[in-house]
């Protein structure tokens, strides 16, 4: 009688390197797939901060925006900015102007620029911005919500006004 026994597994039971292999490409593209999904939702509900490419629109001379005035502007996106002058900024002509956003925080009702009382004035709830678009009335103050803000860059050697807005690219492009 021989003594010695044979345990050989069936090969449905066995672990073979292709089945392995297979089931690692499989929870790879698993978590892959599920990752993307998640990274993609998250982006929907907290939008990232927009650190790209910025462009120069062109808005006007200074000799054509004495203090006190304002002048909205379209940008290519279909967003409009106000850009007021509130002071002469001296050595640094920008700290003289303001560039917000024309769209009240609230309930998206178009902001104006008030030169008398040198606010910005939403007429929809009555509400103020100061002349830095920090809320200072109304509901757009109670919630906490300030308007836009664009940077503003002046060329001293000819007077030229410029805001710089986020360069937008079309779905697809």
């Amino acid at each position: 009688m021989d003594n010695t026994q044979t345990h050989d597994c069936p090969r449905s039971a066995a672990v073979t390197r292709r089945g392995f292999a297979a089931t690692i490409a499989m929870i790879f593209g698993i978590v892959v797939g599920y990752g993307a999904g998640l990274w993609q939702f998250f982006r929907y509900l907290v939008p990232l901060q927009n650190k790209g490419k910025r462009k120069e629109l062109f808005v006007g001379t200074l000799s054509e925006m004495p203090v006190g005035q304002s002048r909205n502007v379209k940008t290519p996106a279909g967003e409009e900015i106000t850009l007021a002058r509130v002071g002469d900024g001296g050595d640094a002509p920008e700290a003289g102007f303001k560039a917000l956003s024309t769209k009240c925080p609230h309930l998206g009702c178009k902001v104006h620029w008030v030169a008398g009382k040198k606010e910005f004035f939403c007429p929809c709830h009555n509400g103020a911005f100061d002349k830095n678009g920090i809320a200072i009335s109304g509901p757009p103050a109670k919630e906490g919500k300030n308007l836009s803000q664009y940077e503003v860059r002046v060329q001293k050697d000819n007077g030229w006004v410029f805001v710089m807005i986020p360069e937008r690219k079309r779905y697809g492009a």
